[in-house]
């Protein structure tokens, strides 16, 4: 007989272990690149509020860059920090993802950042990314 599995209790990186705002991540909520017939291909880069999932801001990246801006990581951050009312401690980003403006600018800002594998953030973000992949879908009203 199979037992129900608390996935919380499995991850790496447990949501249950953070306050409210203490940690956020870095996502990336498309699995394949948002389409535009006039601006091209993207990527829709967001911050989660880890301990309760909220979304906090999103940018989007053309696929072609290989990370994001200056510019739209402080824009990204900035929206993050006036959405949540205050900066987190932390600041997860896939150790596969290069990051390195998002990196600088959180680091100026007092965050700290945390790398991780892809495999231990998945499970994380998986309903925002499954929820963003259902509204892209739908297409316009």
């Amino acid at each position: 007989m199979l037992g129900f599995i608390n996935l919380e209790l499995m991850l790496p990186i447990d949501p249950a272990q953070f306050t409210n705002n203490e940690a956020w991540l870095l996502l990336q909520l498309n699995d394949v690149p948002v389409q535009t017939t006039q601006d091209g291909d993207f990527n829709a880069l967001a911050i989660m509020e880890l301990s309760t999932g909220m979304i906090f801001g999103m940018e989007m990246v053309r696929v072609t860059e290989s990370e994001m801006s200056e510019f739209q990581s402080r824009k990204l951050l900035a929206a993050a920090e006036a959405q949540a009312g205050s900066r987190p401690q932390q600041l997860f980003i896939d150790s596969e993802r290069k990051a390195d403006n998002v990196s600088s600018v959180a680091t100026a800002m007092g965050i700290s950042i945390e790398r991780a594998p892809s495999d231990e953030l998945a499970p994380l973000s998986r309903e925002a990314r499954d929820g963003f992949a259902a509204h892209i879908s739908r297409g316009p009203p």
